[in-house]
């Protein structure tokens, strides 16, 4: 393909402007998975503060269950008392006086379970605020992140709506041709269709050229591929202004 020098400048410009649309797009692309991550992590803060919350229910629950348990025991210790009155045989009498002492045994050991509980249960109830708390200050401050991100994404999608117009404008300066290889050779090659020659060296496969590739390219008149990364060669150093 004949082609001019001033054609791979500009064709290098469209590089430069896919340099940064793809950038920007990777950027974008990366927004909402950061707010994914974030809200994950406000998630995992609920967890925190509902299993404290759980904690504190259960042991609430737990004393209740000791209580009433306790208040079972004491009505049949008043039961078992009357019922003394009532009994006829020796045995019987026995009988229900250790019931009695059992079910005073079983209530002492309530009592200090629930004495206990009611300790555990006094942190809980502290712990649950505590993470209450917390989690409201931290969902606050994650809530204002992800408010960030989303500015920002509004910041990129205007930024990337930008480049492609500038790439647009860039593009029509090429030659139809030109453009069509530069293009193919871009998707084949991650993004990258061009390459500059430096000493005889393609910059970005690295790779040694052949003698006469570096001719061509530096003469210009013809477009030349690198033999291993298949990537167009230029040897313009740099590239002076874009469109406005």
């Amino acid at each position: 393909m004949d082609i001019t020098k001033d054609d791979l400048g500009k064709l290098l410009l469209v590089q430069a402007q896919d340099r940064e649309v793809d950038g920007l797009k990777k950027r974008l692309a990366q927004v909402p998975e950061d707010i994914a991550a974030i809200r994950a992590d406000i998630e995992a803060g609920k967890s925190a503060m509902e299993a404290a919350k759980k904690k504190s229910v259960e042991i609430s629950l737990r004393r209740k269950e000791k209580e009433l348990e306790m208040a079972q025991k004491e009505g049949a210790i008043k039961k078992h008392q009357t019922d003394l009155n009532a009994v006829k045989t020796n045995e019987a009498f026995k009988a229900l006086l250790k019931e009695i002492e059992e079910a005073k045994k079983a209530v002492s050991e309530s009592e200090t379970v629930v004495l206990t509980l009611m300790d555990e249960g006094d942190i809980a109830t502290k712990a649950e605020k505590a993470a209450q708390v917390d989690f409201k200050a931290f969902e606050a401050k994650q809530g204002e992140l992800i408010k960030g991100l989303e500015a920002r994404a509004a910041e990129l999608e205007v930024s990337l709506a930008a480049a492609e117009a500038r790439r647009k404008a860039c593009l029509e300066s090429v030659p139809a041709a030109l453009c069509d290889t530069y293009e193919k050779t871009r998707q084949r090659r991650q993004g990258v269709g061009l390459s500059r020659v430096e000493g005889n060296l393609c910059t970005e496969c690295r790779m040694i050229l052949p003698p006469q590739s570096v001719l061509n390219v530096k003469k210009g008149h013809q477009l030349e591929f690198c033999g291993s990364c298949q990537r167009i060669l230029h040897d313009i150093a740099t590239v002076s202004s874009t469109p406005a």
